[in-house]
Order: C-alpha cells, then structure tokens, then sequence
C-alpha cells in the first residue's frame, strides 16, 4: 500500500503544470581568460511551468521516464539535465556578458519545494 502510495504521489509531481525544485550544490564559475575560477556551495531555485524552464529567457524541455533535459542557445548557451529518479541536476550556462566571456556550472542535489 505504501509503495502504491509512493507511485501516486510521484505521478502526480511528474506529471503537474507547475513544479519549483531548491537544488543544493557546488557552483563552478569561471571568466574565460582571468586568473582562476570560483568555486562555492549554493541553493538554487528551479522553477518549471509546462515544461518550460521559467528564466530569463524561458526554455523548453524535454522530458522522458527518467530525465528532463532543457537547452538553449538564446543570449546565452545553456543545459540543464534533471534526473527524475535521483533528482540529482546538473546545469551548464556560457555566454558573454560586458566583462568577457563565462562558464558556469552547477551540479547539485534537489527536493521538490
């Protein structure tokens, strides 16, 4: 009955318009060209409506059994893959801003919010 439970409850989360994710983890930001990177723990919050990617520039995704995968190439290039099962993110963003260009990277642990 437990596991029954369990499933409806994960069925209802995967399948709903509108779900926030606060993800834990190590972010990775690098200025292409300066001198080292910075590194440092955070919380982040993911926000997606109807399989989009709610963020500057929203982005559509795709998602399967397992796995949402968002990208983008607009303002900036972007990845963002979401294990369902082990809601374990990892997110990629490089682009140009007015101090030359970056890469970030996260790779973190999410709960559903």
């Amino acid at each position: 009955m437990k596991k029954l439970l369990l499933i409806l409850l994960f069925t209802n989360y995967s399948f709903a318009d509108e779900l926030t994710y606060i993800c834990q983890g190590l972010s990775h930001f690098e200025l292409v060209g300066a001198s080292g990177a910075k590194e440092e723990q955070q919380s982040r919050e993911y926000k997606f409506e109807n399989l989009t990617l709610i963020d500057l520039n929203n982005i559509e995704c795709d998602k399967s059994k397992t796995t949402m995968t968002c990208k983008s190439t607009l303002l900036n290039i972007r990845t963002l893959n979401l294990d369902l099962q082990t809601l374990k993110i990892t997110d990629s963003i490089s682009g140009n801003k007015g101090f030359g260009h970056y890469i970030e990277n996260f790779e973190g642990q999410c709960q559903i919010k």
